[in-house]
């Protein structure tokens, strides 16, 4: 074993997944950085024999692993703490990469252990989320955030605050998303995001309002999440030119052109062909589809405005410093959406 990399591992279910990670981290080194900078300290230096006391506790981690996994098979539960120590490890060290695949392998092994919708893989994908936010890998952190969202609508009952909580928290991460296009999508990617989100706004609240045990002040921060989305799709369409939508009428049309031409006896006879052209009424079905959009946008935000003060009126319990977040945040909306309706009236005429 040298200073900076764990030698000699040997495993013999090379198959397993866990174990083909666990080859990665034989063969890599521990820290990128000190593999970067030539050693020029003496031997007894503390630098190198902190490097040697972590690579004898990595070495020292997998061989734990490798020993249970034999004894006690491939997938038992005692593995999942095994792998979330190993993930702290790294990720303590700022090796997020593999803290990333360690926490995987412990989300992979609770699913199987505790069941496909499980309470318990909830940590480890908070865990996942949290390292690949550092590592700036956005793919993966959407990922998990969907799965989580997932989980917790099936886990949570409506009534149950955390159900909110759990639209809620998808709502931020993907208005994150769409406002720093992190996916890199085009103008009908990020549309389709918001749409889709908007979409599970609304099917949420349904339920909670469905659910009788719920409590109406549980749907503030929903209304709250779903107004934001709403303005960002109103302003999408507002900004949108009124050529990228679809019209409602067929956008050609087909016209009889005809003229005199004369046969080969020499006889005047009237010719007619069907010419191919841009129905002019194609144009103004785009603009009208636009307007109509864009209003369905703003409607949107101007119910959502209605409900909250609706719900903030018939509970006065609600904490004062929430209420005026909440007023503070209607007056925000009420600005932008007037502005967006201005943008898009100008919008029409290019």
């Amino acid at each position: 074993m040298n200073q900076f990399t764990v030698t000699n591992c040997r495993f013999t279910h090379g198959a397993n997944t866990a174990l083909l990670a666990l080859l990665l981290l034989c063969s890599q080194p521990l820290f990128a950085q000190q593999q970067e900078q030539p050693v020029a300290e003496p031997a007894d230096s503390p630098a190198l024999e902190l490097s040697l006391e972590l690579s004898r506790e990595l070495e020292r981690r997998l061989q734990d692993i490798q020993r249970q996994e034999s004894e006690l098979g491939l997938y038992h539960p005692a593995l999942i703490e095994m792998y979330d120590d190993l993930a702290r490890f790294y990720q303590e060290f700022g090796d997020h990469s593999q803290a990333v695949e360690m926490y995987r392998q412990a989300l992979q092994l609770a699913r199987i252990n505790t069941g496909l919708n499980s309470e318990q893989q909830l940590p480890y994908i908070d865990r996942v989320i949290s390292s690949s936010l550092t590592l700036n890998d956005w793919q993966q952190v959407d990922d998990m955030a969907h799965l989580r969202y997932y989980l917790k609508n099936k886990i949570y009952e409506p009534a149950d605050p955390r159900y909110a909580s759990a639209v809620v928290e998808l709502g931020r991460w993907k208005l994150r998303v769409m406002r720093e296009n992190l996916l890199d999508e085009g103008a009908r990617g990020l549309g389709n995001e918001a749409e889709d989100l908007s979409k599970i706004y609304r099917e949420s609240i349904a339920r909670i309002q469905a659910s009788p045990e719920s409590n109406e002040t549980s749907l503030l921060p929903l209304y709250q999440g779903k107004s934001q989305v709403d303005v960002a799709i109103a302003r999408m369409l507002a900004e949108t030119p009124y050529q990228f939508f679809e019209g409602s009428v067929s956008r050609y049309i087909y016209q009889s052109v005809c003229r005199n031409v004369r046969d080969a006896q020499g006889n005047v006879v009237r010719q007619c062909t069907q010419v191919q052209r841009e129905n002019p009424r194609y144009r103004q079905s785009q603009r009208d589809n636009k307007r109509m959009m864009v209003y369905r946008s703003v409607r949107e935000v101007e119910n959502s405005i209605q409900s909250l003060n609706g719900i903030l009126a018939r509970n006065p319990g609600v904490p004062n410093q929430e209420r005026e977040q909440i007023a503070s945040q209607i007056r925000q909306l009420e600005v932008e959406f007037q502005r967006i309706e201005r943008n898009s009236r100008r919008s029409l005429l290019y």
